[in-house]
């Protein structure tokens, strides 16, 4: 049984501006528990001292959003991370780093080489939102999931909140832990849906039970830039790294006196810390010699900028007695000194769409500058190649995005090469798969108030299943409309928005009625093949409170004149459409014969015309007396409200008898409090 040191056994509310952090530092077995190990070590002259370079692997643990979304975060916001990891143990002058402390010695890289003697850029990418771990507890099964609450530092179960993280990390693996430290990037801890409470833990120390160790943070703490808190300054990580290191809490493990009778064995047990419980702010709390600003307190990211010389020699004392593969490691080498490539590739629309994007992220993983790829994309049928005006420093990554279309479903192929003679080509060249499925887009539109960060929301399917989720936006996005689409299916759905302060997408009502007497021109808006059929946006209409919820049915069927099998009559129908004027039928390979004479004619054009730019419509094919409105005919028999007939123009149609001649009219309907417009051709 693995012995559990809790460091901190509380959880604390986090201020947004404040960041405070909240760690849980594990310590595993009795042999390293600090008060059974003798002091050894032994003073550095940090003057002289060698440069401890360490190689890290970051393993990205998502909930499948694409690269850069939510909790996949960008390659970008992962290099300034380890950035700051720079500053904050080289000192640097001038950045965040440069405080009261010393200079480590120590500093970091992202590994340019794998344990495969492959060229890498240290990023490593797990979709982790089927991850599921069960276990029995007073005799009931309980199945915990990644997607709901992230990871748990536990690995004993008395109350479920997340998959334990030792399970998530032999699950996906880890890389060598005597060449690589393994960093682990996680959607939420125990629950707490990336927001307050615990932000990271480390085991205390040099954890030899291969991928148990090694720092686990939230998503939202990685690096300076990208999908992080607001004020965001990275000191979670460089805190959690130093618990890695074999650094404790400044306040010890109790944590609840100012005296210390010897600095060796108690408190952090570094005697130049002064004793102290555990501080939040930038002033101490109770101890007045409290040193505030060390990396290993609970103190404001503003405050926080030291390593003391002590800390150092018990970091760099681990380092070369537990950990000395670092120091002969290659993952910091890259395997030839001329070499890019693509290191991630994906499809970034709904895939009930046949025109796309494709976002290709190219690498540079040698030593040398290269300059100006041209990237080529392919599926067999379709090519496109671009010459991107660009050059690539050593261990830089560009993103490139890429529109293309496929009528089915297909494996597209990318293939990139630089100005540059490269050694090295086997990852020049990746692929993906775009499967291709008929259904309609849903688009997600939210431009939320200053405190963005309160707004989350979720669909929800008929059987309860959460088909797609968002929110947690950084605050103050105010002035940003936040898009998201997918696909649907044919079912019915709940749209549910949650404001965790309780007063919807107002930001201020000072009055306290109901009404927003501030606002930012926020709106929510949902739309079905871009035809809006919920929104949000008038003042009265901002403070819905706690919940916001939305019910609708997507309902798919085949449209007459949809030829190209987007759901949606264009151009392209119509331009396909002319290409079988005059054959017969019996030999296209599309339906194009309309009024079955077997031959594709004038008649069969009008279709096409009657239904352009309409997505799946009805076609009426008799003479339709207003206001009685046959509904069978217009809405396969269910219920509905008519609203009115239009013509082409936006005019109501119809004369004093209420007939409507023949001719192409828009009809809009409601069903359920979901406005339906659809072109129909009268007969």
């Amino acid at each position: 049984m693995k012995k559990l040191l809790w460091a901190f056994l509380m959880v604390w509310p986090i201020l947004a501006n404040a960041q405070v952090d909240i760690c849980k530092a594990l310590e595993i077995r009795e042999s390293r528990n600090p008060f059974l190990r003798q002091r050894v070590v032994q003073n550095v002259d940090l003057d002289t001292a060698e440069i401890i370079v360490v190689p890290l692997v970051f393993h990205i643990i998502h909930l499948g959003e694409q690269i850069g979304e939510g909790t996949n975060i960008s390659d970008e916001q992962i290099q300034s991370c380890v950035v700051a990891l720079n500053e904050d143990f080289r000192k640097i002058e001038g950045t965040n780093g440069d405080g009261l402390g010393v200079d480590t010695k120590i500093e970091f890289c992202l590994a340019s080489r794998s344990p495969d003697n492959l060229p890498t850029t240290g990023i490593v990418r797990h979709d982790a939102s089927d991850l599921i771990f069960s276990f029995t507890f007073s005799g009931q099964q309980i199945y915990e999931e990644y997607a709901l609450d992230g990871v748990s530092p536990n690995s004993t179960f008395g109350s479920p909140q997340g998959v334990p993280h030792t399970y998530m990390k032999d699950v996906y693996g880890c890389w060598d832990i005597e060449d690589y430290l393994n960093i682990w990037v996680v959607s939420e801890i125990d629950g707490n849906n990336g927001e307050s409470g615990i932000q990271g833990f480390s085991y205390v120390g040099f954890n030899d039970l291969q991928c148990d160790g090694g720092p686990v943070v939230l998503y939202n703490v990685v690096g300076t830039t990208g999908n992080i808190k607001f004020g965001n300054l990275n000191k979670t990580i460089t805190h959690e790294i130093g618990h890695n290191f074999n650094l404790l809490h400044t306040f010890g493990l109790g944590g609840s006196t100012c005296v210390e009778t010897n600095c060796e064995t108690q408190g952090d047990q570094v005697c130049d810390t002064p004793p102290t419980t555990t501080n939040y702010g930038c002033t101490p709390s109770n101890c007045a010699d409290a040193q505030v600003n060390n990396y290993m307190d609970y103190t404001s990211q503003t405050c926080r900028n030291t390593f003391t010389q002590g800390q150092t020699e018990r970091m760099r004392e681990e380092l070369w007695s537990k950990r000395n593969g670092y120091t002969s490691s290659l993952g910091c080498i890259p395997v030839v000194d001329i070499d890019g490539g693509i290191s991630n590739m994906a499809i970034t629309n709904p895939n009930c769409q046949t025109t796309f994007d494709i976002t290709t992220t190219l690498a540079n993983f040698g030593f040398a500058e290269l300059t100006n790829p041209t990237l080529t994309l392919s599926n067999g049928v379709n090519q496109t190649s671009a010459l991107i005006p660009l050059s690539l420093q050593a261990g830089e990554t560009y993103t490139h995005t890429t529109q293309f279309s496929s009528l089915a479903s297909a494996t597209i192929y990318a293939n990139v090469s630089f100005q540059q003679t490269e050694s090295f080509l086997a990852n020049n060249v990746a692929e993906t798969q775009f499967v291709y499925a008929d259904g309609n887009i849903l688009k997600v539109e939210i431009s939320p108030d200053v405190w963005s960060n309160e707004i989350d929301w979720e669909l929800e399917g008929e059987n309860g299943q959460i088909v797609a989720f968002g929110g947690d936006y950084p605050v103050f996005s105010q002035d940003s409309t936040f898009v998201d689409e997918f696909c649907l299916f044919g079912s019915c759905y709940t749209f549910k928005v949650y404001d965790t302060a309780g007063d919807g997408l107002c930001s201020f009502d000072f009055d306290d009625d109901g009404f927003c007497d501030a606002n930012y021109n926020q709106f929510i808006r949902l739309s079905l093949n871009n035809q809006v059929i919920f929104e949000l946006i008038e003042p009265d209409e901002l403070d819905y409170g706690s919940l916001l919820t939305f019910d609708f049915c997507d309902e798919i069927s085949e449209c007459e004149g949809d030829l190209d099998g987007d759901s949606h009559v264009g151009v392209s129908d119509f331009l396909i459409m002319l290409s079988y004027m005059g054959s017969l039928s019996e030999n296209n390979p599309l339906v194009t014969d309309f009024d079955g004479n077997g031959t594709t004619d004038f008649n069969d054009l009008s279709v096409i015309l009657a239904n352009y730019g309409t997505s799946c419509p009805a076609i009426v094919t008799f003479e339709t007396i207003l206001p009685n409105v046959d509904a069978e005919v217009l809405n396969g028999g269910k219920e509905i409200d008519m609203v009115g007939f239009y013509d082409l123009m936006g005019r109501i149609a119809g004369n004093d008898r209420g007939v409507l001649p023949k001719g192409i009219y828009i009809v809009v309907t409601s069903e359920n409090g979901k406005m339906i417009r659809q072109k129909i051709l009268i007969q």
